[in-house]
């Protein structure tokens, strides 16, 4: 495959020096069997049964896909395997061997366990928001959730001393991103976009990786399917930032998911039983996954249906004027 997102020398490069982050494991060979034309799903099924965090996830989307049955199911079978489908299954197992990568010491600034505190975070919230509006299925959206930042784990491995400078200084996101490419050739977007394509994940998702920090506006809505999943991730960011950021992020969070809402058609009312899902997940998986971080889901601020509203007409102002 012809990459598309960074140079391909470049990327060949860094997978020699081993500074891509890459799967591993009993879930790799999982990986392999789900990208087989006829693979023995027995053996699949028995694999998959066997990991906890890949079985309970496929388990928590099915249960959600038939939330209206009497009784949810409780383990993985045949049917709930072929409902999720083995090309979801495939990014799930990939995603979860992906979460148990390190970072090396000498990046001082980059702190890996806040780093997947976000990441699972962003992970939940896109499965809760793709849950509602439908716009790609569960386990993909939550696989891109929890890949759209691995790029910069890799900065982290492959630039561990100038990466960890950079981190110290106060720049904005264009800023970031502009600086990254200018000191090691590539930026933390674009590199996992091009690690998503490696990986055989639809270049749907790529693309939507390598966009989402600064979605354009849609010029009618419904928004064309590629931005709306653009625009879940971007969603998803906010709603991470809003759970398990720092008091600071958190302030500034709100703004951008009242900005965020009305191009996926939801609206302030859709927001807390979203946020809520989201937080119930991610709670789960920092349990699952022996995350570190230091953080709880934080609640609501009071009235935010109120303050969405009237950041909503703040924004609409600003987008009409601009």
């Amino acid at each position: 495959m012809m990459l598309t997102f960074i140079e391909p020398t470049l990327f060949e490069k860094l997978r020699s020096a081993q500074a891509l982050p890459s799967p591993g494991g009993v879930r790799l060979t999982i990986m392999r069997l789900c990208a087989q034309d006829d693979p023995d799903m027995h053996e699949l099924i028995h694999l998959v049964q066997a990991d906890p965090a890949l079985s309970g996830r496929i388990i928590r989307i099915v249960n959600v896909l038939n939330a209206d049955r009497v009784r949810p199911i409780a383990s993985v079978s045949m049917d709930s395997m072929l409902l999720v489908g083995l090309q979801a299954v495939r990014q799930l197992a990939l995603a979860l061997s992906l979460a148990e990568t390190t970072a090396p010491a000498s990046c001082a600034n980059f702190k890996l366990p806040a780093f997947w505190a976000h990441s699972f975070a962003m992970a939940c919230s896109a499965q809760a928001i793709s849950g509602h509006t439908r716009v790609a299925p569960l386990g993909e959206m939550f696989t891109t959730g929890l890949l759209a930042n691995i790029g910069k784990l890799t900065l982290a491995s492959a630039h561990p001393a100038g990466y960890s400078s950079l981190l110290t200084r106060p720049l904005e996101p264009s800023g970031q991103l502009a600086m990254e490419q200018s000191l090691f050739g590539f930026n933390h977007l674009n590199i996992a976009a091009a690690l998503m394509q490696d990986w055989k994940i639809p270049e749907l998702f790529c693309d939507a990786v390598l966009h989402y920090e600064a979605p354009a506006l849609p010029e009618e809505l419904p928004a064309p399917r590629p931005l709306e999943i653009i625009w879940t991730l971007y969603l998803s960011a906010t709603m991470a930032e809003l759970g398990c950021g720092t008091p600071q992020v958190a302030e500034a969070a709100l703004p951008k998911i009242a900005r965020a809402l009305p191009q996926l058609q939801l609206a302030p009312n859709d927001f807390p039983a979203l946020y809520q899902a989201a937080g119930e997940d991610w709670q789960d998986w920092t349990q699952t996954m022996h995350l570190t971080a230091k953080t709880l889901w934080q609640g609501l601020p009071g009235q935010v249906h109120d303050k969405l509203l009237r950041l909503q007409e703040a924004v609409g102002g600003d987008d009409a004027g601009t």
